[in-house]
Order: C-alpha cells, then sequence, then structure tokens
C-alpha cells in the first residue's frame, strides 16, 4: 500500500470471489465495526425524570427528525448543552435526556433519519442513506448485520474526551472484544467517518494499552478522517453551519425554516464541544487566513482574539478544553488505511463584510478536499507511515465526495482488501 492519486493497484475480485473466500473456515476475514460522523448518529430525547401520568416516556426521535422539519428551533433548543466553565462539563437541558440509538446494530447509520419514536432495527425508516450501500455491500459478500458488521453510534455534540467520560468508550471497548469472540476470536476492523477518524484515534491511544490493540484490531480504516477538523466549523461557530442535507433547495421547499436558520444552528453548535475539537489546528494551518473581517485577519492562532471580536470568550473557553486532543497527531499504532477524497471544491476560508459575525461570509475561498474536509487535514495521517512499526496505507480519491466516501464503489473495493487481509 502506498500513498497516490487513486492509483493504488487493487486485486480484481469479483463478489462471487470474495464471497467464496468469506465461506471458508479459513478466510483470514475480520467483523467490522463503523464509527460515524458528526451528525450521523441518530438521537433519541426523552423528559427525565418522566412526567408522563404512567411513567412510560418513550425515546423521541430528535436528530434527524421530522420534528426537524417542522419546528427547527425547539429540536436545536433540546440539542443546546449546558456548559459549566468550573468543570469544563457539558449536560443536557434541565429535565431532557439525549442520547445516541442503535448501539451495536447498522440500521442507525445506514440511514440519518430518526424514527419519530425509537424502534428497533426492522422498523428503521429507510430514509437519507448514510452508510447502507457500504453495509449492503458486506452483507452481500456474507457478512451479518450485528454479528460481523456493527456500528457505534456516539452523542456527537460531545469531545472525545467527554465521550470517555460518559462511557462510550468503555462500551466501544466491550462491543470490540464480543465481536471479537462471536468472530471466532478474528480481529476487529474500524472503520471510521469523518469526525469518527478523530474520535477512534483517541480511543486508540488514550482508552486501550497496546497488548489490547495487539490481541483485538486488526486495522483501522479511516474514510475521510477529519484530523485537522473541517475549515467549516470557523464559520460554524462565526455566523452558524446549516447542514448540507437541510441546505437542500427541495428541503427547503418542504419544510418551515426560518430566516434566520444559520443563526439557530450556530447557537445550537457553538455549545458543543465537537465544534471546538473541529476547529482547524495551528499546528496543521499556522499562518493560513481563514477569517477576514473588514478590520482585520485571522489564523488559527488567533482563536482567542476571533472569540472576542464575535462576541462569545466562551467559545474559547470551550476550545481551550478540547485543544489538546489528539494533539501532535499520535500514531494509532495498528495496521492504518487513510482513504479521502480530493478535487472537490472545499470551504477554507471566509471573508466578512460588516455584518460580522452575525450575517453569513461575503465570500467563501476554496481550495482541495473532500468538499468538506480540507487536504491538509485529510492528509495529517501521511505522517503516521514514518512514526509507527505497523502497516500503513493511503489512497486518494478524486471527485470523490464526503459522503460518497461511504459508498463510493472504488473506495469499498479498497475496503475489501483490508477485511479479506488480500
Amino acid at each position: 500500500w502506498a500513498h497516490s492519486n487513486h492509483e493504488m493497484e487493487l486485486p480484481l475480485i469479483t463478489t462471487c470471489v470474495l464471497a467464496a473466500l468469506l465461506s471458508t473456515t479459513s478466510g483470514a476475514i475480520s467483523p467490522i465495526l463503523i464509527v460515524p460522523g458528526i451528525e450521523a448518529s441518530q438521537l433519541y430525547k426523552k423528559d427525565s425524570p418522566c412526567k408522563n401520568l404512567f411513567a412510560i416516556c418513550p425515546w423521541k426521535g430528535a436528530w434527524l427528525g421530522a420534528e426537524t422539519c417542522f419546528d427547527i428551533s425547539s429540536v436545536l433548543k433540546d440539542l443546546t448543552l449546558v456548559y459549566d466553565s468550573a468543570t469544563r462539563s457539558f449536560h443536557n437541558q434541565s429535565g431532557l435526556a439525549i442520547k445516541a440509538s442503535g448501539f451495536g446494530d447498522t440500521c442507525k447509520v445506514e440511514y440519518l433519519v430518526a424514527n419519530p419514536i425509537e424502534t428497533s432495527c426492522p422498523l428503521q425508516l429507510p430514509v437519507g442513506e448514510y452508510f447502507h450501500t457500504f453495509v449492503e455491500h458486506f452483507t452481500a459478500l456474507g457478512y451479518k448485520r450485528g454479528k460481523t458488521i456493527r456500528s457505534a453510534p456516539y452523542d456527537w455534540r460531545l469531545s472525545p474526551v467527554h465521550l470517555q467520560a460518559n462511557g462510550y468508550y468503555s462500551n466501544v471497548k466491550a462491543l470490540i472484544q464480543q465481536m471479537y469472540k462471536d468472530g471466532g476470536n478474528k480481529k476487529v476492523t474500524l472503520v471510521a467517518h469523518s469526525m469518527g477518524g478523530p474520535v477512534t484515534l483517541y480511543f486508540l491511544n488514550n482508552v486501550v494499552t497496546q497488548a489490547w490493540k495487539d490481541t483485538y484490531i486488526n486495522a483501522f480504516v479511516a474514510l475521510s478522517g477529519a484530523w485537522s477538523g473541517g475549515n467549516a466549523a470557523v464559520k460554524a461557530e462565526i455566523s452558524g453551519e446549516v447542514l448540507d442535507a437541510l441546505s437542500s433547495a427541495t428541503v427547503r421547499d418542504i419544510c418551515d425554516f426560518p430566516d434566520d436558520i444559520a443563526l439557530i444552528f450556530r447557537s445550537a453548535s457553538r455549545t458543543f464541544p465537537s465544534t471546538a475539537v473541529l476547529l482547524p489546528k495551528p499546528s496543521v494551518w499556522g499562518n493560513k487566513v481563514l477569517v477576514t473581517t473588514p478590520k482585520r485577519t485571522y489564523t488559527a492562532n488567533d482563536y482567542q482574539a476571533l472569540f472576542s471580536d464575535m462576541g462569545y470568550p466562551r467559545g474559547f473557553d470551550i476550545y481551550s478544553g478540547v485543544s489538546a486532543i489528539n494533539a501532535g497527531f499520535p500514531p494509532p499504532k495498528v495496521p492504518t488505511y487513510c482513504f479521502y477524497g480530493t478535487k472537490v471544491d472545499t470551504p477554507e476560508s471566509f471573508v466578512y463584510g460588516y455584518g460580522f459575525p452575525d450575517s453569513s461570509p461575503t465570500q467563501v475561498i476554496k481550495g482541495d478536499g473532500d468538499g468538506v474536509v480540507n487536504l491538509r487535514s485529510a492528509e495529517v495521517c501521511l505522517k503516521w507511515k514514518t512514526r509507527q512499526q505497523q502497516p500503513f496505507g493511503s489512497s486518494a480519491f478524486p471527485g470523490v465526495d464526503h459522503v460518497k466516501m461511504v459508498m463510493d464503489s472504488d473506495v469499498l473495493r479498497a475496503v475489501d482488501r483490508v477485511v479479506l487481509n488480500v
């Protein structure tokens, strides 16, 4: 495996041959655990404590759900976190519990749209495709949903540090060990997309030991890893960033979105430590100008001034509490394969007028990437080739955008090679 522009020589393995490999008891196949990206785990909410007369409070779809379309303000108000600056901890709104749904299954990452009421997988609405094509590809080769291919969704509002405090990584560790056992002591392949990359990297470097990794992990496959975040996170902090799926003309025609939807998103996303985690890292972007206003320019070294000039100094406090996560980008020290899209216009810097910070940028300057993750961020992983003894491979996929990285046929073929060890 070597870094290339999608010129990796992959074997021409047909579905039939792959299926035959999987059916043999000696086939070196690996169970797959999917770790999704930001905003890509279904979140459900309920009253806590339950206020119902009969103490029956079902989990209701919070993100993405029907309510997102018709009352986005209420949805984002519910998702807004309460920040305790003394402990640098985050909490849900009073009287509300929120969780990621579908841990251990795949259906809640195959589709993004949550059911009105939390249900089991057979009743999942097939709306808003995400990992469905990926899962279908591997089930066609003999993988079994909920057994040899599973997922670990998480509360994507939180940073890896806060996920650890909430017990997420303990559950991931236990799930991997169970998959290893159920798979006949075959090592597990971690497939992470977008923010799932940094989330998984933190797990491998801060939660488990090297001996544990050597026992249980076959490989770490990062699809569009947001190692140094994505520069769109800067816009999310300043003037608000609306999820692409909600920005299309078709969705806007159906949904009753207010004119200030970006500012509503900003109000919520500023309270998510995950937004701060995804801000471009100074070590990667240096003195590259990320923001221009009529008064000055800002680089990744100027976040304190930027938040102050935005009138949101708390934002820098939140950023300071998570800026050391994955600092220096330590290698995962497992066999690692970085796949990422290129040649897609990707927001790189933002020019604001006198409406800063409450108006949209007057100009968005774009660079290389996959449309979401900038190339500089995606290629951070390349330094691991010389920083770990374990195998490392990478490949760029020109023209494959951020979401297509989990469903593109050439990407899937590259993952085939990892999990089948061929």
